[in-house]
Formats: structure tokens, sequence, C-alpha cells
């Protein structure tokens, strides 16, 4: 006779309707993080020094005072960090930046850039939406400019500007970066790269991207 009765198979049975929520123990380091409240809801991003050598972005959602869900974002031995966020109703947008092509970062399929490139050590942009309520990535792209011999060169949220991502009325996202030298050969074309058309390092550069991150335009600004 099986030893276990009625009662004590429902209270093991889980409620398939009960939302699931992945909390991490994250190793926050506050004085990176970057902040974003809405009524009970409060966005968190930055990164964690995991070793002497090593950061891992992470978000965190908290809803007064208690946390929702946290995750971090890439655990690989590329370095990554949670660089600015914005929140519109809905919709939750972070920028994440990292140093190479073995990142766990992943652009979504259709997006403006698929990977990091070639190289490895600049820094460039990975853009993402997320879903508010669970913080799975639902559409994503790397921005990154290009050197004259094809590999990866710096894009970063623009520096000394607190809020670099805006999220429009239409769902659009512009998206205000500063950049390294890019080699400014007229490209717009997908998974290759960034058109900047001015090549000094430490220009500014703003983008206009879809919900599906894809680029709609881009120019350079003074």
């Amino acid at each position: 006779m099986i030893g276990f009765s009625l009662t004590t198979l429902l209270a093991c049975k889980k409620d398939s309707s009960e939302p699931q929520f992945t909390v991490e123990s994250i190793k926050r380091n506050t004085a990176s993080e970057k902040t974003v409240t809405v009524g009970n809801d409060t966005y968190i991003t930055g990164y964690a020094q995991v070793s002497s050598n090593n950061q891992d972005a992470y978000v965190i959602k908290e809803s007064a005072g208690k946390t929702i869900w946290a995750k971090y974002y890439d655990k690989s031995p590329d370095d990554s960090r949670g660089e600015a966020l914005a929140l519109e109703g809905s919709t939750l947008v972070v920028a994440f930046s990292c140093t190479g092509g073995n990142t766990e970062l992943t652009a979504t399929q259709g997006s403006f850039q698929g990977s990091y490139g070639s190289g490895g050590g600049p820094k460039i942009t990975f853009l993402a939406r997320l879903n508010a309520q669970n913080g799975n990535i639902e559409a994503a792209t790397f921005i990154g400019c290009k050197l004259n011999d094809g590999k990866t060169n710096t894009l970063r949220p623009e520096d000394n500007n607190p809020t670099p991502i805006s999220i429009l009325a239409n769902g659009n996202i512009q998206f205000r970066a500063t950049k390294a030298y890019d080699k400014g050969d007229g490209r717009l074309t997908p998974n290759i790269g960034v058109d900047i058309d001015c090549n000094v390092s430490g220009g500014k550069w703003v983008g206009l991207f879809n919900s599906q991150m894809q680029l709609l335009e881009g120019d350079c600004l003074p």
C-alpha cells in the first residue's frame, strides 16, 4: 500500500496558474545601479563584481519593498554591465554593455545587429526590451561600431546622460550613445554595425528603434 494520503498529494500539487518568477541570489553592487520607479514598482540594473576580473549584468524588480524577480543576464567570462533603463507603461528597456563575443547575451531574430562582431575588448551596447512582469527578453540587438579592419569598436550609452533611453508614445525607442571611431562607409545594413558618418572618437550618436529592435534611423549628433 502506498503511504501517501490524498491530502498529502493535494498539498504537494503546484497551482499551474501561479506565475513563475526567477529570483537569483544577486551579488549587488549598489554603487553601479540605475533605477526607475513607477508607483510601488522599482526596476534596478547594475553589475556584480563576481571575481577580480569579471562583471555580470543584472536586473531586479521590487514592489513595495519585496523582490519580485532578479536575474543575471550574462555569466560568461566577458564583462557585462547594466548601464541604463527606462519604463513606459508595461514597456521596460535596458541598455547593457558587453566586451566580447563570448557573452551570453543573445540578439533576437531580425533585430538590427545580430552579434558582438569580431575581436574583443571594446565595450558595445546590447539594447533589450524586457517583459516587465518576469524579466524575460522579448527583443534585443547589439549596437557597435566597426574599425577599418572589420573588428568591433566601442559604442556605449551616452556619457553624462542619466537617461539615454526614451520610449516614445508609439512604442519606438530612442537611444543616445557615445561612440569611438567608426569606419563610416555608409552602412545601415543589419548585422554589420552602425553607420555614424562622423569618424571622431567621442562623437555622439542617436538611433531610433522599433519594438523589435530594428533600426529605423540613426544619425550623428554635434
